[in-house]
């Protein structure tokens, strides 16, 4: 999901001018005039006065709200999910490269609220707190127990049904990915 955002948002961002009849840049002038403020309202004012429909509406008030940076830049989505959680860097890593290392195919994607942990499908996510990130596992009806645990805190994702939960790199080991690849292969139905 998050590649096809950024995809369209690349997309949309490039063909501005010929979808809408306006560059980026004006759209963002014509937004700051209007003195609106409020997503929502930013959103129904392009829909209403300008006659966009709602993708376009929906992509240049991120764009405005964002400082007429892109919303779904990998980069800057990952620098604001580890804002106040620095201390977690680490082990983000560690996941990050044991993952890349064995499931090659596999992407860890940032969104705003979490990262995705993905191939062709997700099977996993990654959520951050200040002091812990929960791993988020498509896992089935794999038993609980004081590792693996029942899934909270993970978003909208009810295919990841358990997580770990981790503190330090050095609780990146065999155990998780034996995890990870068991929710890969379930998840791409291997």
């Amino acid at each position: 999901m998050a590649k096809d955002s950024q995809r369209l948002e690349q997309e949309f961002i490039a063909t501005v001018h010929e979808k809408t009849g306006h560059e980026l840049g004006d759209w963002l002038t014509l937004i700051a005039g209007s003195g609106i403020d409020k997503p929502n309202a930013i959103l129904n004012w392009l829909k209403t006065e300008h006659k966009l429909n709602h993708l376009q509406a929906n992509f240049l008030t991120g764009l405005y709200l964002n400082d007429g940076k892109p919303v779904f830049d990998y980069a800057v989505l990952f620098e604001n999910l580890m804002k106040g959680k620095e201390t977690l860097l680490p082990t983000y890593q560690a996941l990050a490269m044991m993952i890349k290392a064995n499931l090659p195919d596999a992407e860890l994607i940032p969104t705003k609220t979490y990262i995705s942990i993905e191939a062709a499908r997700i099977f996993a996510c990654a959520t951050l707190t200040k002091q812990v990130m929960r791993i988020g596992l498509d896992l089935g009806a794999t038993p609980f127990d004081s590792y693996v645990q029942k899934a909270k805190s993970l978003g909208a994702m009810p295919n990841l049904t358990h997580m770990v939960e981790v503190t330090a790199p050095s609780e990146i080991g065999d155990q998780l990915l034996a995890y990870l690849q068991q929710a890969y292969r379930r998840a791409h139905k291997l």
